[in-house]
């Protein structure tokens, strides 16, 4: 697993491995590796290489690329997350995120001036100017399995291939508790009420920077109205006759994987 600690960071050095980003790709060797020794890629002057943590023994950093280097090839970062387990997955995600915001954070959002990096034991931009300072950004999401008798509620978005169907998921809202938005995704986006809310398990989504949270819930009342623009089609199906659903390496397939156990096993 990735050990992230509080120690200074170091500064990037040949013993480390890295993690080479081409604009939102990840670049990968012929056999399919991302942790890129420093030998095996050629650095420039003006990349900047952020700290990830460390890996059986040794650091790891993320570096983006404007133009694409020889010698490798490039994955999108979605497929190469599908192909990995769990470990992989976590630094590939801290990766990207920590790679966007140091992207997207070059300038204050309040005064403009260029941002500086002065905290070793930290992730932490800071305005010269202002003192506004700007962690990676986080946003946390709910999405949740709900439960009716043998059945699962199971809906298609509007952008979703035909016949792949997921959860109901959403955006936590400013001021609003976790069991708050995760009623309130359900009655927008399907148009019924849920009871028995109860927390399960979490995964970063680096799709840039949210963290989803998963729920279980039961279904206390209403009929399916799939909201417009948000939701084409979602409905109840048996635990044994469900459609295409998420890979499992994902939160959605775990949660729908886990919630179906819990229901044979009588929990």
């Amino acid at each position: 697993m990735l050990e992230i600690g509080t120690l200074a960071h170091p500064a990037p050095h040949q013993d480390a491995l890295y993690i080479l980003l081409h604009r939102n790709r990840v670049l990968i060797e012929k056999d399919q590796r991302f942790l890129i020794p420093f030998t095996h890629f050629q650095p420039h002057a003006k990349m900047n290489a952020v700290y990830c943590g460390e890996w059986k023994g040794q650091d790891v950093f993320v570096c983006r690329f404007e133009s694409l280097p020889k010698g490798f090839e490039e994955i999108d970062l979605r497929e190469l997350l599908f192909l990995q387990d769990a470990d992989h997955y976590l630094i590939l995600s801290r990766a990207h995120q920590l790679s966007t915001w140091d992207r997207d954070h070059q300038f204050c959002g309040r005064c403009g001036t260029p941002m500086t990096d002065k905290f070793p034991t930290e992730h932490t931009k800071i305005c010269p100017k202002c003192t506004l300072r700007h962690y990676p950004r986080i946003s946390p999401c709910v999405i949740i399995s709900i439960r009716k008798g043998d059945q699962i509620l199971l809906a298609r978005g509007i952008h979703a291939p035909k016949g792949k169907f997921s959860n109901i998921a959403g955006f936590v809202e400013a001021g609003e508790s976790l069991e708050h938005a995760v009623a309130r995704e359900i009655r927008e986006e399907v148009g019924i009420e849920v009871t028995n809310i109860r927390y399960t398990e979490s995964q970063p989504w680096s799709f840039p920077h949210q963290l989803m949270v998963g729920f279980f819930a039961d279904y206390l009342s209403g009929e399916i109205t799939p909201a417009p623009g948000e939701i084409d089609e979602a409905d109840w199906y048996h635990i044994n006759d469900l459609p295409h659903t998420p890979n499992p390496i994902t939160i959605s397939g775990q949660l729908i994987l886990k919630h179906i156990e819990n229901m044979k096993n009588g929990g």
